[in-house]
Parts: structure tokens; sequence; C-alpha cells
């Protein structure tokens, strides 16, 4: 072999070598590149990674279980402390969301994948949650048998019940897996070198998966939360209730009972905080300058949830025993039947039903036995009699309002039934008639019962205003006042009162006041009748 040919074939052997070495390279790259994984399943995978170390905060690892590359790990910075923002965390972090978008765009040894990104934002979870907490904070008044329960010293909603209610409300927007939510998207930069697909922006991938949490102070927000949810809390006053089904009131406190003849006395306890709460903007029928019949005592009673105040003055030249009463709740004005039990014969007199139901003052009630059939009797919410032609009838609702049917208004049981439903009506009074409605006199010229026109002693029962009655007992005492009343008197007397509801209780002999415990008035004959049933006001506040 020349040398020529020797120097050409160490020329190109080399190059032949590096021809061949090329080519297989290719080849195999090609070949590698044939059976490698689509990027798609990649970021896909890379991406559930990812995700799955957000929510635990680890740093993900490789498949040979090596770091991936300088990734930094899923720490979240500003991690909440309190309690409130623990919760947003939790549920900005549980609603993160992704999915692949898009074709993969593949060119050669690069890719690159779309991926789309949701997740929870925190507007508007404080929107109307203030006057939901107001809502719920008013039926806990409601429900409260003290102020105590609810209210602090300083007539204050206790902190802990507002930050449970607050906490409540929280949780139940946040589980009620209505979201509002904002998206993003980050694109994915992918390579594929030495039989592996690697992501060239980590970087930027971490920082979109973690941009639900970024620049959040948790704490901060639920702060803010808190205070637009907490900011205006309506104070309700408190009021007792005494339970419809309660045979009696509670104990009044007998400390409390005031018997006096010094009117500037009473006038001095009427200008006291407790009573100016009570009596609000009322005005009193009471006052210092009423003439009262002398060597008579005005007798009184006040504690948070009721006034009553009763005196005597002349009316119809008779003895009128006049008793004003004010209550913080409709459940005060109550009714008694002897055995508790309607169409009972059993009889007592008003003291002695007085001091078993504990009211502060009882009234003679409609009638002095049930077997008289006059009206539409209720009882319990429930109607016993139905005789609507004989009487008008009056009703009490569980708000303490009066409400008046009058004779034939209702021709069906069923009717009335319904007006009761509908008006919340716990019981009726028959007797009548009615003397006011609605502030006008409507005292009729002839009755069937009560002998209207005639000289008796004359009861009657009225409002001056919401929670604000009236009652007058009209009676004859020797010397001085031996005179009766007709019912047109009776009726003058509650118009002068400034009553805009009154109804007339059964006369006669019925015709008493007991203040506590204590018959006040001068009874016709002098001496109490035994009667089926009384009205009478009583206290709410819990006996201790």
């Amino acid at each position: 072999m020349s040398k020529a040919k020797k120097i050409l074939l160490i020329v190109l052997i080399p190059i032949l070598l590096a021809a061949i070495l090329t080519a297989v390279y290719f080849i195999k790259q090609r070949t590698e590149l044939a059976n490698a994984p689509e990027p798609a399943e990649f970021a896909a995978s890379f991406s559930e990674a990812i995700f799955n170390e957000v929510k635990s905060g680890e740093q993900p690892k490789a498949q040979d279980g090596k770091a991936e590359g300088d990734f930094k790990g899923m720490s979240i910075e500003n991690l909440p402390e309190t309690p409130e923002g623990k919760l947003l965390y939790d549920y900005c972090l549980s609603g993160v969301k992704y999915e692949l978008s898009g074709e993969t765009l593949r060119d050669g040894v690069s890719a690159q994948q779309k991926i789309s990104l949701s997740f929870p934002v925190l507007d508007g979870l404080a929107e109307g949650m203030n006057g939901e907490i107001n809502e719920k904070l008013a039926l806990m008044v409601g429900e409260a048998k003290t102020p105590d329960e609810v209210y602090d010293e300083n007539n204050n909603f206790k902190p802990e019940i507002v930050e449970n209610l607050y906490l409540e409300l929280l949780n139940s927007r946040l589980n009620s897996g209505e979201k509002r939510e904002k998206s993003t998207e980050v694109t994915m930069m992918l390579k594929y070198g030495k039989g592996e697909w690697k992501i060239e922006n980590k970087e930027q991938v971490r920082e979109g998966f973690l941009s639900w949490a970024e620049g959040v102070d948790f704490d901060d927000e639920a702060q803010k939360i808190k205070t637009d949810a907490t900011a205006e809390l309506t104070y309700i006053p408190f009021s007792y209730s005494i339970e419809e089904t309660a045979l009696r009131g509670p104990a009044p406190d007998k400390s409390k009972f005031i018997v006096t003849e010094d009117a500037d006395e009473i006038e001095a306890m009427l200008q006291s905080e407790e009573a100016k709460k009570l009596i609000g903007d009322r005005k009193l029928l009471f006052s210092a300058d009423i003439e009262r019949i002398p060597g008579t005592p005005i007798h009184f009673y006040l504690d948070e949830t009721i006034l009553a105040i009763s005196w005597q003055q002349v009316e119809a030249k008779a003895v009128g025993t006049y008793s004003e009463v004010i209550v913080a709740d409709g459940s005060q004005i109550r009714r008694r039947i002897a055995g508790d039990e309607f169409e009972n014969l059993e009889h007592k007199e008003t003291s002695a039903f007085a001091a078993d139901c504990n009211g502060v003052l009882t009234l003679g009630g409609d009638f002095y036995h049930h077997a008289r059939n006059c009206g539409i009797v209720v009882y319990n919410r429930e109607i016993y009699r139905f005789d609507p032609d004989t009487c008008d009838t009056c009703y009490i609702t569980s708000s303490g309002d009066m409400l008046f049917s009058y004779r034939g208004q209702f021709s069906t049981q069923e009717e009335a039934q319904a007006f009761v439903d509908e008006n919340d009506v716990l019981f009726s009074l028959a007797f009548g008639p009615v003397l006011i409605d609605e502030g006008k006199d409507v005292c009729p010229d002839s009755y069937q019962w009560g002998e209207i026109n005639d000289h008796y002693a004359r009861s009657a029962l009225g409002m001056r205003g919401d929670k604000h009655y009236v009652a007058l007992n009209i009676n004859c005492q020797q010397p001085g006042y031996y005179y009766l009343a007709t019912l047109r008197d009776a009726a003058d007397a509650m118009l002068r009162a400034g009553c805009v509801k009154a109804y007339t209780l059964d006369g006669g002999q019925t015709a008493t006041t007991v203040f506590d415990t204590e018959l006040i008035n001068p009874v016709q004959f002098g001496w109490e009748k035994p009667i089926s049933d009384v009205i009478y006001f009583a206290t709410a506040v819990p006996e201790k």
C-alpha cells in the first residue's frame, strides 16, 4: 500500500468512526425519544407530586429518591397561629385544584404544557355575617332564663358567646360548598435528556401552585372577617317570660311590696332607673296630683318585669279602686281557673287564688262559675265553649294584647278557632260588653248580662297601650260612699283613664282587687264570694 493510501486511511477512518458514532447516537436518541413517555404524562405526574407536596409541606422527590434538582421545599410562609387563621388556611388549601389545559407543545427534546390552577379566595366571607350573628343573639336572648346567661355586668354580650357564634358561622360558610374562586395559569417548560424529562422552570411552577397563599396573612384575614362580623351587635333588652303552661307565676319579692299614703314617696320610686327602664315612653295614669279618697293607701310593687300601682278615688260617688300595671312580657297577664280544669265546679276567693298563683295583682274573672253558657271560651288556645250570640268576648294574646269579637261575629266554631290561631290567642274572657275599642266608645245601651243600666258594683279591664293595663272596680262603702254604678259610669271612667281598649268583667260581689294576697277594695255585702276564675299579673323574675 502506497504511502498516500496510508495517509488517506488515517484521515478517513476517524471520520468514518465519528460518522458511525454520530449515526449510532442519533439512532439511539431517536429510539429513546420514540420510547420516551409522553411529556403530558410526565407533566401530570410531576404536577400531582407538587400538588401533594403543597399540602404536605415537604419537598418532592425524583423517582430515584433524590431531591428533584434544586427545587425548594414547599413550606408556606406566614403559617397561621390562631384557630380562625387555621380555618381559613385549611379552607383555601383544601380547595386548590389543577388540570392540564390545552395540547402539549412538543419540539424534539423540548415540550411545553400549560397547567390551569384554581383556588378559593376569602373575599365576601364576612358578607351578611353581622346580621346573622345579631339574629342568633336575639334568639339566645329570647331563650335565656336570666340576663347573665348572655350579658355581662355592663350589658354587653359575653365575649365567649360572640366568639362561639362567629366560629359557628365561619365554619358553616367554609363548609357550605360555595366557594369564590380565582384562577391562574402556568406553563411547564420540559426538556428531555439522559432518558428522562426534566422541568426547566421548577420555581415558576412552584410559585403557581403556591399562588393561593402568596401574600396572604391568614391570621390577619381572619381578624378582619371577625371585626366585620362582630362590629355592630344590636343590644336587645332582656325580657323574662313565664312558661305558657305554668300554673303560677314566680313568687314575687315580698320586700318590694310598698303600702303608703305618701304619693310623693311613690313618685320618687317611679323616677328610679329600674322604673324608667320598664315604663319607657309610656305616660302613667297615676300621679301625685290624683285626688284620692282620704285615708286610703297606695299599694305599689316594682321589679324589672312589672310595675303595679293601686289606689282609690271617688268614682260615681262610690269607691273607684284603680290599678295600673305595666309588664315587660305578654306572658305576665294570666288566667287561673279553679281546679285548673275547665268546667271544674270548684270555687275559691280571689285572695286564695292570688296566694296560690303568686299574683302581684289579681282580679275577679269573667264569671263566677263555668256553668253559665256565655260567649266563646278559649283556654290553653282551644275553644271549650262556643256560644257566640250571647255576649262579646275578649281574647288575650301571647303578646298580652286584648282583642274583641262581638255578638254574632262568628257563625261557626271553625271560624272562631281560625281567629284564635291566627292571633295567637291564649285564653278568652266571656262576660262583656266591650266598652272601648281602638279608642272609640262602644258601650251598648242594652246587653244580656250584668244589668248594665242598674246600679251594681262594676269591674273592667282596659289597656292604655302596649303591655300597659288599667283595672277598675267601682264598689260601695260606708260611710260616705254607699253608692253603686251603671255600666255607663264604668265606661266613662275608663275613657277618662285614657284606655284605648276596655272590657267589662263580672261585677257585683265578684268585683274584687287583690294586691299581693290582700283584698284592697270594699266588696258588696262585705265578704269575698268564691268564684271559678281570676285574671292575674305576675312577676317574671325567676325565683332564686
